[in-house]
Protein backbone atom coordinates (compact mmCIF):
# COMPACT_ATOMS: atom_id res chain seq x y z
CA UNK A 1 0.00 0.00 0.00
CA UNK A 2 1.27 3.47 -0.89
CA UNK A 3 2.55 5.71 1.89
CA UNK A 4 0.11 8.62 1.72
CA UNK A 5 2.60 10.93 3.41
CA UNK A 6 5.38 10.21 0.89
CA UNK A 7 5.28 13.01 -1.68
CA UNK A 8 7.70 11.24 -4.02
CA UNK A 9 5.34 8.28 -4.33
CA UNK A 10 2.34 10.58 -4.71
CA UNK A 11 3.95 12.58 -7.51
CA UNK A 12 4.39 9.41 -9.57
CA UNK A 13 0.62 8.88 -9.56
CA UNK A 14 -0.25 12.55 -9.92
CA UNK A 15 1.51 14.09 -12.95
CA UNK A 16 -1.26 16.68 -13.40
CA UNK A 17 -0.79 17.94 -9.83
CA UNK A 18 -4.27 17.32 -8.49
CA UNK A 19 -2.70 17.31 -5.03
CA UNK A 20 -1.73 20.97 -5.32
CA UNK A 21 -5.18 21.96 -6.60
CA UNK A 22 -6.69 20.20 -3.59
CA UNK A 23 -4.28 22.03 -1.29
CA UNK A 24 -5.35 25.36 -2.81
CA UNK A 25 -9.06 25.01 -2.08
CA UNK A 26 -8.86 27.69 0.62
CA UNK A 27 -6.99 30.04 -1.73
CA UNK A 28 -9.74 29.52 -4.32
CA UNK A 29 -12.34 30.50 -1.74
CA UNK A 30 -10.49 33.64 -0.69
CA UNK A 31 -9.90 34.72 -4.29
CA UNK A 32 -13.46 34.22 -5.55
CA UNK A 33 -15.04 35.93 -2.55
CA UNK A 34 -12.92 39.02 -3.27
CA UNK A 35 -13.54 38.83 -7.03
CA UNK A 36 -17.31 38.85 -6.65
CA UNK A 37 -17.20 41.80 -4.26
CA UNK A 38 -16.00 43.87 -7.23
CA UNK A 39 -19.13 43.13 -9.30
CA UNK A 40 -22.08 45.55 -9.26
CA UNK A 41 -25.55 44.13 -9.87
CA UNK A 42 -28.55 46.20 -10.94
CA UNK A 43 -31.26 46.68 -8.30
CA UNK A 44 -33.78 44.67 -10.34
CA UNK A 45 -31.63 41.54 -9.86
CA UNK A 46 -32.73 41.63 -6.23
CA UNK A 47 -36.40 41.89 -7.13
CA UNK A 48 -37.00 38.41 -8.49
CA UNK A 49 -39.35 35.55 -7.61
CA UNK A 50 -37.15 32.51 -8.26
CA UNK A 51 -33.55 31.48 -8.88
CA UNK A 52 -32.44 28.92 -11.45
CA UNK A 53 -28.82 27.77 -11.27
CA UNK A 54 -27.59 26.07 -14.45
CA UNK A 55 -24.51 23.86 -14.26
CA UNK A 56 -23.21 20.38 -14.96
CA UNK A 57 -20.89 18.21 -12.87
CA UNK A 58 -18.67 20.29 -10.61
CA UNK A 59 -20.22 23.50 -11.91
CA UNK A 60 -23.56 22.50 -10.36
CA UNK A 61 -22.09 22.09 -6.87
CA UNK A 62 -22.79 25.68 -5.85
CA UNK A 63 -26.48 25.26 -6.51
CA UNK A 64 -26.62 22.00 -4.55
CA UNK A 65 -25.01 23.68 -1.55
CA UNK A 66 -27.18 26.82 -1.82
CA UNK A 67 -30.44 24.85 -1.91
CA UNK A 68 -29.72 23.28 1.46
CA UNK A 69 -27.68 26.00 3.18
CA UNK A 70 -30.32 28.71 2.68
CA UNK A 71 -33.44 26.54 2.80
CA UNK A 72 -34.66 28.15 6.02
CA UNK A 73 -33.76 31.75 5.14
CA UNK A 74 -34.19 32.24 1.38
CA UNK A 75 -37.78 33.28 0.73
CA UNK A 76 -37.80 32.37 -2.98
CA UNK A 77 -37.28 28.92 -4.55
CA UNK A 78 -33.95 27.78 -5.97
CA UNK A 79 -33.95 25.24 -8.79
CA UNK A 80 -30.92 23.29 -10.05
CA UNK A 81 -31.04 23.03 -13.84
CA UNK A 82 -28.80 20.24 -15.14
CA UNK A 83 -29.98 19.76 -18.71
CA UNK A 84 -30.56 21.68 -21.95
CA UNK A 85 -33.96 23.23 -21.15
CA UNK A 86 -35.40 25.51 -18.48
CA UNK A 87 -38.56 25.22 -16.38
CA UNK A 88 -41.61 26.78 -18.04
CA UNK A 89 -42.00 29.33 -15.24
CA UNK A 90 -38.70 31.08 -16.03
CA UNK A 91 -39.35 34.64 -17.17
CA UNK A 92 -38.68 38.29 -16.39
CA UNK A 93 -39.00 37.70 -12.64
CA UNK A 94 -36.37 34.91 -12.68
CA UNK A 95 -32.67 35.09 -11.92
CA UNK A 96 -30.74 32.58 -14.03
CA UNK A 97 -27.18 31.91 -12.91
CA UNK A 98 -25.11 30.19 -15.59
CA UNK A 99 -22.22 28.25 -14.07
CA UNK A 100 -19.63 26.78 -16.44
CA UNK A 101 -15.98 26.46 -15.44
CA UNK A 102 -14.91 26.01 -19.06
CA UNK A 103 -17.37 28.54 -20.41
CA UNK A 104 -18.37 26.14 -23.18
CA UNK A 105 -20.68 23.61 -21.49
CA UNK A 106 -23.35 22.80 -24.06
CA UNK A 107 -26.20 22.30 -21.62
CA UNK A 108 -25.48 25.62 -19.91
CA UNK A 109 -25.20 27.47 -23.23
CA UNK A 110 -28.53 26.02 -24.35
CA UNK A 111 -30.23 27.03 -21.09
CA UNK A 112 -28.63 30.46 -21.35
CA UNK A 113 -30.11 31.06 -24.79
CA UNK A 114 -33.56 30.14 -23.50
CA UNK A 115 -33.15 32.40 -20.46
CA UNK A 116 -32.24 35.35 -22.69
CA UNK A 117 -35.19 34.67 -24.97
CA UNK A 118 -37.47 34.68 -21.91
CA UNK A 119 -35.97 38.01 -20.79
CA UNK A 120 -34.80 36.57 -17.47
CA UNK A 121 -32.22 38.31 -15.29
CA UNK A 122 -29.00 36.54 -16.31
CA UNK A 123 -25.63 36.36 -14.62
CA UNK A 124 -22.80 33.89 -14.92
CA UNK A 125 -19.55 32.54 -13.50
CA UNK A 126 -16.74 31.03 -15.59
CA UNK A 127 -12.96 30.85 -15.75
CA UNK A 128 -12.82 32.79 -19.03
CA UNK A 129 -14.88 34.99 -21.36
CA UNK A 130 -16.12 32.15 -23.58
CA UNK A 131 -19.58 31.93 -22.03
CA UNK A 132 -20.19 35.67 -22.33
CA UNK A 133 -18.97 35.76 -25.91
CA UNK A 134 -20.90 32.69 -27.06
CA UNK A 135 -24.12 34.09 -25.61
CA UNK A 136 -23.29 37.71 -26.44
CA UNK A 137 -23.88 38.80 -22.84
CA UNK A 138 -20.76 40.86 -22.27
CA UNK A 139 -22.95 43.77 -21.18
CA UNK A 140 -24.63 41.77 -18.40
CA UNK A 141 -23.03 41.38 -14.94
CA UNK A 142 -21.00 38.22 -14.53
CA UNK A 143 -17.89 36.81 -12.88
CA UNK A 144 -14.82 35.79 -14.84
CA UNK A 145 -12.16 34.43 -12.49
CA UNK A 146 -8.52 33.57 -13.04
CA UNK A 147 -8.15 29.88 -12.06
CA UNK A 148 -4.61 30.40 -10.81
CA UNK A 149 -5.21 28.23 -7.75
CA UNK A 150 -6.23 25.19 -9.79
CA UNK A 151 -2.97 24.18 -11.48
CA UNK A 152 -4.27 20.79 -12.64
CA UNK A 153 -6.89 22.58 -14.74
CA UNK A 154 -9.72 20.12 -14.03
CA UNK A 155 -13.03 21.95 -13.38
CA UNK A 156 -13.95 19.41 -10.67
CA UNK A 157 -10.89 20.57 -8.71
CA UNK A 158 -12.11 24.17 -8.73
CA UNK A 159 -14.75 23.59 -6.07
CA UNK A 160 -13.79 26.71 -4.14
CA UNK A 161 -14.42 28.80 -7.24
CA UNK A 162 -17.68 27.18 -8.29
CA UNK A 163 -19.30 26.73 -4.88
CA UNK A 164 -18.31 29.83 -2.96
CA UNK A 165 -18.53 31.80 -6.21
CA UNK A 166 -22.23 30.98 -6.62
CA UNK A 167 -22.87 31.78 -2.96
CA UNK A 168 -20.95 35.05 -3.28
CA UNK A 169 -23.02 36.09 -6.30
CA UNK A 170 -26.32 35.66 -4.43
CA UNK A 171 -24.75 37.46 -1.47
CA UNK A 172 -23.61 40.36 -3.66
CA UNK A 173 -27.06 40.65 -5.25
CA UNK A 174 -28.58 40.72 -1.77
CA UNK A 175 -30.64 37.54 -1.91
CA UNK A 176 -28.68 35.96 0.96
CA UNK A 177 -26.54 37.43 3.70
CA UNK A 178 -23.11 36.20 4.77
CA UNK A 179 -20.75 38.64 6.44
CA UNK A 180 -17.21 39.06 5.12
CA UNK A 181 -15.80 38.45 8.59
CA UNK A 182 -17.41 35.00 8.71
CA UNK A 183 -15.78 33.97 5.44
CA UNK A 184 -12.41 35.37 6.46
CA UNK A 185 -12.54 33.68 9.87
CA UNK A 186 -13.41 30.38 8.19
CA UNK A 187 -10.56 30.75 5.72
CA UNK A 188 -8.13 31.45 8.55
CA UNK A 189 -9.41 28.45 10.52
CA UNK A 190 -9.08 26.10 7.54
CA UNK A 191 -5.50 27.22 6.97
CA UNK A 192 -4.67 26.55 10.62
CA UNK A 193 -6.40 23.17 10.59
CA UNK A 194 -5.15 21.98 7.19
CA UNK A 195 -2.72 19.35 8.49
CA UNK A 196 -5.35 17.97 10.89
CA UNK A 197 -7.90 17.74 8.08
CA UNK A 198 -5.39 15.96 5.86
CA UNK A 199 -4.58 13.45 8.61
CA UNK A 200 -8.25 12.73 9.12
CA UNK A 201 -8.73 12.26 5.38
CA UNK A 202 -5.84 9.75 5.28
CA UNK A 203 -7.34 7.84 8.22
CA UNK A 204 -10.79 7.71 6.60
CA UNK A 205 -9.39 6.77 3.18
CA UNK A 206 -7.60 3.76 4.63
CA UNK A 207 -10.81 2.59 6.32
CA UNK A 208 -12.91 3.10 3.17
CA UNK A 209 -10.38 1.50 0.80
CA UNK A 210 -11.78 -1.60 -0.95
CA UNK A 211 -15.24 -0.82 0.40
CA UNK A 212 -18.29 0.94 -1.06
CA UNK A 213 -18.85 4.23 0.76
CA UNK A 214 -22.47 5.22 1.29
CA UNK A 215 -22.79 8.78 2.58
CA UNK A 216 -25.56 9.77 4.99
CA UNK A 217 -26.23 13.48 5.52
CA UNK A 218 -29.04 15.82 6.51
CA UNK A 219 -30.28 19.40 6.55
CA UNK A 220 -27.66 21.94 5.42
CA UNK A 221 -25.01 19.26 4.69
CA UNK A 222 -27.05 17.38 2.09
CA UNK A 223 -25.34 19.32 -0.70
CA UNK A 224 -21.99 18.20 0.66
CA UNK A 225 -23.07 14.56 0.38
CA UNK A 226 -23.78 15.08 -3.32
CA UNK A 227 -20.38 16.71 -3.86
CA UNK A 228 -18.47 14.05 -1.92
CA UNK A 229 -20.21 11.25 -3.82
CA UNK A 230 -19.12 12.81 -7.10
CA UNK A 231 -15.57 13.43 -5.89
CA UNK A 232 -15.14 9.79 -4.91
CA UNK A 233 -16.60 8.67 -8.25
CA UNK A 234 -14.41 10.90 -10.43
CA UNK A 235 -11.19 11.32 -8.49
CA UNK A 236 -10.89 7.93 -6.78
CA UNK A 237 -12.56 5.99 -9.63
CA UNK A 238 -14.61 4.28 -6.93
CA UNK A 239 -18.33 3.66 -6.64
CA UNK A 240 -20.15 5.68 -3.99
CA UNK A 241 -23.69 6.82 -3.23
CA UNK A 242 -25.49 9.07 -0.80
CA UNK A 243 -28.79 9.13 1.06
CA UNK A 244 -30.56 11.81 3.02
CA UNK A 245 -31.88 11.80 6.56
CA UNK A 246 -34.65 11.61 7.66
CA UNK A 247 -36.02 10.15 4.40
CA UNK A 248 -33.71 7.11 4.48
CA UNK A 249 -35.22 6.11 7.83
CA UNK A 250 -38.45 5.33 5.97
CA UNK A 251 -37.00 2.85 3.48
CA UNK A 252 -33.24 2.32 3.28
CA UNK A 253 -32.76 0.59 6.62
CA UNK A 254 -34.68 -2.42 5.34
CA UNK A 255 -32.28 -2.57 2.41
CA UNK A 256 -29.21 -3.00 4.59
CA UNK A 257 -29.77 -6.71 5.11
CA UNK A 258 -29.02 -8.15 1.67
CA UNK A 259 -26.91 -9.22 -0.07
CA UNK A 260 -24.99 -10.72 2.81
CA UNK A 261 -21.59 -10.25 1.13
CA UNK A 262 -22.05 -6.48 0.77
CA UNK A 263 -18.96 -4.28 1.12
CA UNK A 264 -20.78 -1.18 2.30
CA UNK A 265 -19.25 1.39 4.65
CA UNK A 266 -21.60 4.11 5.89
CA UNK A 267 -20.06 7.54 6.31
CA UNK A 268 -22.18 9.88 8.42
CA UNK A 269 -21.72 13.61 7.85
CA UNK A 270 -22.74 14.89 11.28
CA UNK A 271 -22.97 18.36 12.80
CA UNK A 272 -23.51 19.99 16.16
CA UNK A 273 -25.68 22.49 14.25
CA UNK A 274 -28.23 19.87 13.22
CA UNK A 275 -31.66 20.12 14.84
CA UNK A 276 -32.22 18.09 18.02
CA UNK A 277 -34.67 15.79 16.25
CA UNK A 278 -32.10 15.05 13.57
CA UNK A 279 -29.36 14.32 16.10
CA UNK A 280 -31.60 11.70 17.72
CA UNK A 281 -32.22 10.13 14.32
CA UNK A 282 -28.50 9.92 13.57
CA UNK A 283 -27.80 8.15 16.86
CA UNK A 284 -30.50 5.56 16.23
CA UNK A 285 -29.62 5.19 12.55
CA UNK A 286 -26.00 4.37 13.45
CA UNK A 287 -27.31 1.69 15.79
CA UNK A 288 -29.40 0.12 13.02
CA UNK A 289 -26.49 0.18 10.56
CA UNK A 290 -24.19 -1.53 13.05
CA UNK A 291 -26.83 -4.17 13.82
CA UNK A 292 -26.68 -5.05 10.12
CA UNK A 293 -22.90 -5.65 10.45
CA UNK A 294 -21.98 -2.60 8.34
CA UNK A 295 -18.97 -0.49 9.43
CA UNK A 296 -19.76 3.11 10.43
CA UNK A 297 -17.57 6.17 10.06
CA UNK A 298 -18.51 9.67 11.16
CA UNK A 299 -17.06 13.02 10.19
CA UNK A 300 -18.11 16.18 11.99
CA UNK A 301 -16.82 19.40 10.40
CA UNK A 302 -15.67 22.26 12.59
CA UNK A 303 -16.96 25.81 12.65
CA UNK A 304 -19.46 28.07 14.39
CA UNK A 305 -21.55 28.78 11.30
CA UNK A 306 -23.14 26.48 8.76
CA UNK A 307 -21.08 27.95 5.90
CA UNK A 308 -17.92 27.27 7.93
CA UNK A 309 -18.82 23.60 8.38
CA UNK A 310 -19.71 23.29 4.70
CA UNK A 311 -16.32 24.62 3.63
CA UNK A 312 -14.52 22.42 6.18
CA UNK A 313 -16.28 19.38 4.77
CA UNK A 314 -15.48 20.38 1.18
CA UNK A 315 -11.79 20.66 2.09
CA UNK A 316 -11.88 17.28 3.86
CA UNK A 317 -13.80 15.64 1.01
CA UNK A 318 -11.32 16.79 -1.59
CA UNK A 319 -8.48 15.17 0.33
CA UNK A 320 -10.48 12.02 1.06
CA UNK A 321 -11.20 11.38 -2.62
CA UNK A 322 -7.61 12.19 -3.53
CA UNK A 323 -6.08 9.80 -1.00
CA UNK A 324 -8.51 7.07 -2.04
CA UNK A 325 -7.32 7.46 -5.64
CA UNK A 326 -3.73 6.95 -4.54
CA UNK A 327 -4.64 3.84 -2.52
CA UNK A 328 -6.25 2.41 -5.67
CA UNK A 329 -3.15 3.30 -7.69
CA UNK A 330 -5.14 5.69 -9.88
CA UNK A 331 -4.11 8.92 -11.56
CA UNK A 332 -6.61 11.38 -10.01
CA UNK A 333 -6.21 13.79 -12.91
CA UNK A 334 -7.68 11.43 -15.51
CA UNK A 335 -11.37 10.82 -16.23
CA UNK A 336 -11.09 8.33 -19.11
CA UNK A 337 -14.70 7.14 -19.23
CA UNK A 338 -16.13 10.65 -19.05
CA UNK A 339 -13.77 11.71 -21.84
CA UNK A 340 -14.69 8.63 -23.88
CA UNK A 341 -18.38 9.37 -23.49
CA UNK A 342 -17.99 12.99 -24.57
CA UNK A 343 -15.95 11.96 -27.60
CA UNK A 344 -18.43 9.34 -28.71
CA UNK A 345 -21.38 11.64 -28.10
CA UNK A 346 -19.82 14.34 -30.28
CA UNK A 347 -19.68 11.84 -33.17
CA UNK A 348 -23.46 11.39 -33.00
Amino acid sequence: MIDLTNMEEIKKLDPKNVYESTEMFVDQCEQIWTDVKNITYPQEYNQIKNVVICGMGGSSYGGRIIQNLFKETLTIPVYINDDYNLPAYVGRSSLVLLSSYSGTTKEVLSAGKIALAKDAKVTWIASNNSLAKLLNIDSLPGVVFDPRYNPCGQPRLGTGYSILGAIAILNQIGLVRIEDRVIQRTIDELRREKEKIKSQAIEFAKKIFEGIPVIFAAEFLKGNAYVLRNQINETAKSFSSFNELPDLNHHLMEGLKNPTDKKLIVLFLSSDLYSDDLKKRITLTKEVVKKNSIPVLEYQPQGREKISQILDLLFFGGYLALYLSFLYGQDPGLIPWVDYFKTELSKK
